[in-house]
Formats: structure tokens, C-alpha cells, sequence
């Protein structure tokens, strides 16, 4: 036994030696744990509050003001925005500016002096499943005055009438695979050729660094986009799962997501000593990015500061695109202030891995 044993302490020590001497890895390893304990539980809020919610009152009377003013103390419901046409408030939906929209008709307090029982129109924006039930309750939850107890809530489901999870989920799905296959497959390059080797030959031929950072990506960006497409073709032939908005438009506004999360990977591999580093650092990204987007719950459920923070994500616009294009029929306008931000996230994450790969080679 002591035999089998020779050397034991050594090895303790020497192990111990090689985890202190890494303080990178050290610190990912017990970081990553408790950052991911406190996204998990701030992101994983499925009790939906503060749904974004606009108001056309056509009434515009002291009760509809009222009426406005129930809804918002349930708490469940806030309003961002006053509309003129119940056209502009469905168009709200397709934008994603708000998720239900409450059309007050002219005549509304006439109608509680005359005993008539008046009628609320409601939109729900039905490409976001979780949020149906919670404003369903919201607005059948009787009033605490006595008169406005009779009235006749007329709820409308958009875009995805049956409610189907499906719907909801399979283009949110898609993207966040996506993010997750574009950072691993570029968070290993640069690390790989260091290791083997063959980067210090890259670096003395005539290739420029950001040739070299654009040319890492350019491979990648088409098997992403392949992906893609496929991911998308297996959710119609399996779940029927169809695309209500221009499908050639969807992969036009692919491109900046793709590259910007093939160059946060590239960013990673600039920053990252060895492969182990580059996998815990993708980690460190990716899970972050899947709680934070919206795919799993509603970002409305999130902190103010975290709110704010996964706005840094890219899979977090290319998830509002995939919905708007895939389950609200959205145009490019509808998506526009999204796609604005990829191409920001593109541009600093390839100017960022480009100038940190000049500093780590100097």
C-alpha cells in the first residue's frame, strides 16, 4: 500500500504549485459559479411583470383615465406610450415597442352612466407565449371601483393566435445555437495556433492583423449561416414552424449577428492563454448571454442594471429580429433599431480582438 502510494504528497504539492501559478484559471473556477448563481436567479423570473403596454383612448375621459390608471397598479402592466389609431398600436406590437396595447372606444363613459356594459379592446402580442397569461390576468382582474366592474374586456391574440410554444421558442432556439457554435468554433482559433505553433509563422508572413482576425472569421461566418438555415427548415419540417415575414430578409440581417459573435469568440482567443482558459472565458459569455437575451424569460423580468448589461449580448437583437421576421411578419423598419446595434457590437468586436491581438503578439 505505502508503495502504491510513493510519491502521493508530491504530486498534491506539485498540483497545488501549478493552480496558484494560474491565477487566471483559479479565478474562473471560482467565479464563474457564483456569477452564474446570481444570473440564474435574477434571469430566471418567470412571474412576468411590467409588460410594456400602450393605450389608445379615444374616450379620453376621467373614467378611461381611470380605467388607465387599474391597469398600471396591477402592477403587471406599464405603459410606455399613448397612440392615436388602434393601426399605430398593432403596429407597436409588430415593432416590439410594446407587447399589449388597450383600445379604449369613444362612448366609454357614456356607457357606464346609461347601465351598458362597455367594451375594452385588447391586442396581446402572441410571439411571446409568456407573456399572454400575466396580462390576461391583468386586465380581467376587476377594478376597485364598483361602477367599471362590469366592464367587457375583448382580448385579441396577434401574430400567434393558438399560443403555440413552438412558435415562441424554435426562432429564439435557433439563434441562441447559433451564438453558441460561432463562440466555441472561434474562441479555440488563435489559442490552438499558439499552441501549435503556428501562429509566430502566421505573424512573419505578409498578412495584415486584421486580415488575419477577418480572415478567421469569414469560414465560420458561412458554416453559421448554413446552420441557420437549417436549424430554421428542421423547426417548419418538425414543428411547423413558419416564417410569416421575408425569409431572405432574415438572412440579410444574419450577417452582423454572425459576425459579431464570431468575433467576440475571436476577442476571447486573443485574451486566452491556453484552451482550457478559452473554454471557461466562453462559458463565462455564452450562459450570460442565454438568460439575459429574453429567450428564457421576458427581459422585462430583469433588474434595471442587468436589463441594460445584456443589451451587450448580440444574441440579444438577433432574438428580437428572429421573432419580429419568423412570428410577426416584421419589415426591416420594425427591426431597424436592432440591427443598428449588431453592427455596432460587429464593429467594436472586431476593431477590439484586432487591437488586443496587436498588444498580445507586441
Amino acid at each position: 500500500m505505502h508503495a502504491a502510494l510513493y510519491g502521493f504528497r508530491d504530486i498534491v504539492r506539485k498540483e497545488f504549485l501549478h493552480i496558484l501559478r494560474d491565477p487566471t484559471t483559479l479565478v474562473f473556477a471560482l467565479m464563474l459559479p457564483m456569477l452564474q448563481l446570481i444570473l440564474f436567479g435574477y434571469a430566471l423570473d418567470f412571474d412576468v411583470r411590467h409588460v410594456p403596454t400602450t393605450i389608445v383612448d379615444l374616450d379620453r375621459s376621467p373614467e378611461s383615465r381611470d380605467y388607465v390608471a387599474h391597469l398600471q397598479s396591477t402592477g403587471y402592466l406599464t405603459v410606455v406610450s399613448y397612440l392615436s389609431t388602434p393601426e399605430l398600436a398593432e403596429r407597436a406590437l409588430r415593432r416590439n415597442d410594446a407587447r399589449v396595447a388597450v383600445i379604449i372606444p369613444s362612448g366609454f363613459a357614456r356607457r357606464f352612466g346609461s347601465g351598458e356594459r362597455p367594451a375594452v379592446r385588447v391586442l396581446l402580442d402572441g410571439s411571446d407565449s409568456q407573456v399572454v397569461a400575466p396580462a390576461r390576468n391583468a386586465l380581467q382582474r376587476p377594478p376597485d371601483t364598483p361602477a367599471k366592474d362590469s366592464v367587457d374586456v375583448r382580448v385579441n391574440v396577434l401574430f400567434n393566435p393558438q399560443i403555440r410554444t413552438q412558435v415562441y421558442t424554435i426562432p429564439g432556439l435557433a439563434c441562441v445555437l447559433l451564438q453558441m457554435i460561432t463562440v466555441s468554433l472561434t474562441s479555440f482559433s488563435l489559442v490552438r495556433e499558439r499552441e501549435q505553433g503556428t501562429l509566430e509563422q502566421l505573424m512573419v508572413s505578409p498578412v495584415g492583423r486584421l486580415g488575419l482576425i477577418v480572415g478567421k472569421i469569414v469560414p465560420y461566418s458561412l458554416l453559421a449561416m448554413i446552420e441557420l438555415v437549417f436549424i430554421l427548415f428542421m423547426g417548419y419540417l418538425i414543428f411547423d414552424v413558419r416564417t410569416a415575414g421575408s425569409f431572405p430578409l432574415l438572412m440579410v440581417l444574419a450577417v452582423p449577428f454572425v459576425l459579431a459573435a464570431l468575433a467576440m469568440g475571436v476577442f476571447i482567443s486573443t485574451v486566452a492563454q491556453n484552451q482550457a482558459q478559452a473554454m471557461q472565458m466562453t462559458m463565462l459569455t455564452t450562459m450570460p448571454a442565454i438568460l439575459l437575451s429574453g429567450y428564457i424569460a421576458p427581459r422585462e423580468t430583469l433588474p434595471g442594471p442587468l436589463y441594460v448589461f445584456s443589451a451587450i449580448f448580440p444574441v440579444t437583437h438577433f432574438i428580437r429580429i428572429s421573432r419580429g421576421i419568423v412570428v410577426r411578419g416584421a419589415g426591416l423598419a420594425d427591426v431597424f433599431p436592432s440591427v443598428l446595434a449588431l453592427i455596432v457590437i460587429a464593429v467594436v468586436l472586431v476593431a477590439a480582438a484586432t487591437a488586443r491581438f496587436r498588444k498580445s503578439m507586441a
